[in-house]
């Protein structure tokens, strides 16, 4: 599983580590998803970016809507519309679809990237959902959700811890950790901050992120 080596870059263990543990957190169970759900979210993800059709029937109809926007158009997404499928699903079901779809299309788009094709999902585990509770000074303010702390991207899915942790760690190896962010002067490789800062923003600029 994620062994890159067809790719022709030479891929660094950190990223391949990080792609093996969250194909691994995929097919266990959620905190509101069973890991049934949570890899068939996963494949519709996938299907929505590639424009092929899937077999989502064991997933309601608003969580399948919910995927195919967040995977397909997520700059289409207003606050109304996340009302509407808050009150259908459940604010934490809600949240941890985003972030198992956060973390297939980044995957997947780094995959293809580095000149590898789509790693397959595992087989999910057996077993229920494991209900966690949300923090409990969680607020939505001027958001579009409830979180604890700040309203940053790092704290989007603090409703749902697990997802919170692995969405993050997919982020922090992909982009930086926030320690790094906290040095105007951080280099990775080779890349001095401003240069990654360019990159982010042109990749954002390009996807109408409108945070």
């Amino acid at each position: 599983m994620f062994d890159f080596a067809e790719s022709p870059f030479d891929i660094p263990q950190s990223i391949a580590d990080m792609c093996r543990r969250t194909w691994e957190d995929l097919a266990e169970p959620g905190t509101t998803w069973t890991g049934a759900d949570r890899i068939a979210i996963a494949e519709r993800a996938r299907d929505t970016r590639l424009d092929r059709d899937g077999e989502t029937a064991e997933l309601p109809p608003a969580a399948v809507d919910v995927v195919d926007l967040m995977s397909g158009a997520p700059a289409t997404t207003s606050r109304e519309w996340i009302d509407g499928v808050v009150a259908e699903l459940g604010e934490q079901a809600y949240l941890e679809i985003v972030g198992i779809v956060a973390r297939v299309v980044a995957i997947d788009t780094f995959t293809r990237l580095v000149g590898v094709a789509p790693e397959p999902f595992p087989e999910a585990s057996p077993g229920p959902a494991v209900a966690e509770p949300p923090p409990a000074k969680a607020r939505k303010g001027k958001a579009w959700v409830n979180m604890a702390g700040f309203p940053v991207p790092p704290n989007v899915l603090s409703l749902v811890p697990k997802a919170q942790r692995a969405t993050n760690l997919t982020a922090e190896t992909l982009y930086m950790t926030g320690a790094q962010m906290e040095s105007p002067d951080t280099t990775i490789d080779t890349l001095h901050r401003t240069q990654i800062e360019v990159v982010a923003t042109t990749v954002s600029h390009g996807n109408e992120c409108f945070y």
